[in-house]
């Protein structure tokens, strides 16, 4: 049997560089009888979700990565000077594969720092400080033409193309870099495959084939044209050589990858060993959420629990029925046990936060949502339905929207300055919890 898994795709997410989705796409890999396949899109992880999810219904392991634009690890041309069309530089860009679920925070975490740093419209580039921070529990490959090899190759040279290999083996570690090799008929890529084998061999690294895959069939290669000319602004008629010169990015059969590289079976081998070594799934992936600080000799329960028996006290007693408090009491123990059992305390102490701060700050706020008719809410003054004097139902809503963390609230942001010092204690700080 021959084993192969396309460790190198994009989907429509990918904007105007991919032409199917990536539910679509693991349909495609369900039907040519993958065992695995992974999604790696431009600067995100946008994809990943439906990827996952239709990988579960079809019985394909999906791998998780992304392609990662580095703006100091050289300089990118497409097309080819040569050609008609000279397009600026962009960033090269490092296909990245999550191998553990550290891998998978270290990559999710790469990517929220470029993108918060980014002050434009345009998606940003990670540094190689970056990449060096949050390199641990992640496989690198060289990538295809947007890869430093490619760049490096194209502008200087073979040596240039090793230094640039040696410089991925001191961020990732010489187990954790992977030579990718594609084949779609191209004069100048099998330039680029002699090369990355010469250095493959000279560092003892493993090489690994890939697809390079940016649609799901053939006929997909027609849409992607058209996205081309789109983000070109070119039409059908004047994109040339912007065009794909064939229609060779689509996912390929085992047996056809094999014969595409029968002169290195080993590449091919390599697909599988990489897959099985990529053990994070986002099965079971579940937000959790950050601890809130108590006093010494406290914990998030109990902490809630006192704040909301002040709330109790402060909403309900100027009421002067005692019935009505004894049974908003009975619910909000109910509520309590219902918190501590699943574990949010700390969520309803964060939203009491931001209510808190924005109240002191002058900022309009009011709790919405199906668990608005939660005593427990009403007592922290995130909301202001009184549920149980109202007699309104609350098992089904709130815990329906407790159990997946939905309660929210709406801002008025008249006082942006205080809003957005908050907005940084909570991103960069870390207040509420380990970074």
């Amino acid at each position: 049997m021959i084993d192969y898994v396309e460790l190198h795709a994009r989907s429509a997410f990918s904007f105007l560089e991919g032409a199917t989705m990536p539910e679509f796409l693991m349909q495609q890999a369900a039907h040519l009888e993958m065992r695995a396949m992974a999604l790696l899109d431009r600067n995100g992880l946008y994809g990943a979700a439906r990827f996952h999810m239709e990988g579960t219904r079809s019985g394909v392991r999906a791998h998780i990565g992304a392609e990662v634009a580095v703006s100091d690890l050289g300089q990118r041309l497409q097309p080819a000077p040569y050609l008609p069309h000279q397009l600026p530089a962009e960033p090269v860009r490092l296909p990245l594969l999550a191998e553990s679920r550290v891998g998978y925070q270290n990559l999710s975490r790469l990517l929220t720092q470029f993108k918060l740093r980014e002050t434009t419209k345009s998606e940003g580039t990670a540094t190689v400080a970056d990449v060096e921070e949050y390199s641990k529990g992640v496989v690198c490959l060289t990538g295809g033409t947007e890869g430093p090899l490619a760049a490096a190759l194209a502008r200087g040279g073979y040596d240039a193309a090793h230094h640039a290999v040696e410089k991925l083996i001191q961020l990732f570690g010489s187990g954790n870099v992977y030579v990718e090799l594609q084949r779609h008929f191209d004069r100048e890529e099998e330039h680029r495959n002699r090369a990355a084998i010469r250095i493959a061999r000279s560092l003892n690294l493993p090489l690994l084939a890939t697809g390079g895959v940016s649609y799901g069939t053939p006929y997909e290669r027609e849409v992607l044209d058209i996205f081309t000319c789109i983000r070109h602004r070119k039409t059908l008629d004047t994109a040339g050589r912007l065009l794909s010169r064939n229609g060779e990015r689509h996912l390929h059969t085992a047996v056809e990858m094999r014969r595409l590289f029968y002169d290195h079976p080993e590449a091919i081998a390599n697909t599988r060993e990489l897959s099985d070594r990529l053990q994070f799934q986002m099965t079971g992936l579940g937000y959790e959420f950050p601890a809130y600080p108590v006093p010494d000799g406290e914990t998030m329960d109990s902490f809630l629990r006192k704040r909301v028996e002040e709330g109790m006290r402060r909403r309900y007693l100027p009421k002067n029925d005692p019935a009505l408090y004894e049974k908003a009491k009975r619910q909000a123990e109910r509520e309590l046990r219902l918190i501590e059992k699943l574990g949010l305390a700390g969520y309803f102490l964060i939203v009491w936060d931001v209510v808190c701060f924005c109240k002191d700050n002058g900022i309009l706020i009011q709790g919405r949502g199906s668990a608005a008719n939660s005593v427990v809410c009403y007592a922290l003054e995130i909301t202001i339905v009184d549920s149980v004097g109202l007699d309104l139902l609350f098992e089904h809503s709130f815990l329906k929207s407790v159990a997946s963390g939905r309660t929210s609230t709406w801002t008025c942001l008249a006082n942006p300055i205080a809003s957005v010092r908050f907005s940084t204690c909570i991103n960069v700080t870390g207040s509420w919890g380990p970074p």
